[in-house]
């Protein structure tokens, strides 16, 4: 289980190492280094564990709460940044303006959570082809979320013309590494795969999260911007797939939110329905009133007005499926009758 979870990666020296567990028994040494999508990155003793947030037991998944409250309320800005990859980049990266490479200025800038590291060359051809996609995936994920990432080209061309002249003809919006400083940015050209192009997303400090290669089958750039744009969507609340995931710590957060003796009302969390499966169904409003106990799951459900039996088993099947979260009362989550209206 756990074990076929960890990727040999490099460790964060110094930081201060804490037993993870998971709800089957298993447990990892390392230092919290950041929580992407449905996994949390534990950094140990020459290896970082992708520890997924739905099997982290409850003492690990309050020490992942505290480590993101304790995230928001202190942005760290790139320019000011210790992390490995901010510092192997300061004073390396170049961007694109009026046909030239120029410094690249991060301003005041917050330093990106993720970093996207494109390897590719004006000399390959399959490069050629996937730059105009890379394009308008990096405008459609940046219009997303501007500051959660930045892409950082690390060409493989032979001489500084010919990458100038990639970056020229694609028309690159990202930061691009000097031609002059390949070779010592190692934090990110150590993912460089066997062939490009080769897509690769990263942490702050250098850990892999996505890579165009998994061991040694290619399976291209295209998924890892399809698993990026999935866990991107997940920060702006639109991927189901990772919020069911994560949904032990939202419950965990909105509990908290309450406060110590607070209260708070249920919310939807995840609510998925899909109406071709009932297109012989004649009522089209329903009055669904569920039991949603204290971790947020439907545990009953009575609809009116009544489906006929044969649906009504698939309708309560569907929506013991939802996620909420719960109620609170005097800061813990209870369980709660709701009655929700549902249109097909």
């Amino acid at each position: 289980m756990l074990a076929l979870l960890i990727a040999t990666l490099v460790s964060i020296p110094g930081a201060h190492a804490e037993t993870w567990r998971t709800s089957f028994g298993d447990k990892c040494e390392g230092a919290l280094s950041g929580v992407y999508g449905p996994f949390a990155m534990i950094a140990g003793e020459g290896r970082t564990t992708k520890l997924p947030l739905e099997q982290m037991d409850d003492v690990g998944l309050a020490r992942v709460a505290d480590f993101l409250a304790a995230r928001t309320a202190r942005p760290d800005r790139w320019s000011g940044s210790d992390s490995k990859v901010a510092k192997s980049l300061k004073n390396q990266l170049q961007v694109l303006r009026e046909g030239k490479l120029i410094k690249f200025e991060t301003g005041d800038r917050p330093e990106p959570e993720v970093y996207l590291v494109y390897f590719g060359a004006q000399w390959c051809g399959p490069c050629r082809a996937f730059s105009p996609d890379l394009v308008t995936a990096y405008r459609k994920l940046k219009a997303m979320a501007p500051d959660y990432f930045e892409l950082v080209f690390v060409s493989s061309d032979r001489e500084p013309s010919e990458q100038l002249s990639y970056a020229r003809a694609v028309g690159m919006p990202w930061p691009v590494v000097k031609f002059g400083s390949l070779g010592r940015v190692q934090p990110l050209e150590r993912w460089a795969g066997n062939g490009i192009p080769c897509l690769v997303a990263v942490t702050r400090d250098g850990d892999m999260i996505y890579h165009s290669y998994v061991g040694a089958e290619y399976v291209g750039p295209q998924a890892v911007l399809k698993q990026f744009e999935e866990l991107l969507r997940s920060t702006q609340g639109e991927s189901d797939t990772v919020k069911r995931a994560r949904h032990r710590l939202a419950v965990l957060q909105h509990t908290r939110a309450a406060g110590a003796s607070g209260a708070a009302r249920v919310k939807p969390y995840v609510i998925e329905f899909n109406p071709s499966k009932y297109r012989t169904l004649t009522i089209k409003e329903f009055v669904a009133t569920l039991v949603v106990d204290e971790k947020g799951r439907v545990t009953a459900a009575q609809f009116e007005p009544a489906f006929p039996a044969a649906l009504d088993y698939q309708v309560n099947e569907d929506v013991r499926t939802w996620l909420f979260l719960p109620a609170v009362e005097n800061g813990r989550p209870k369980s709660l009758k709701i009655a929700m209206p549902v249109k097909l």
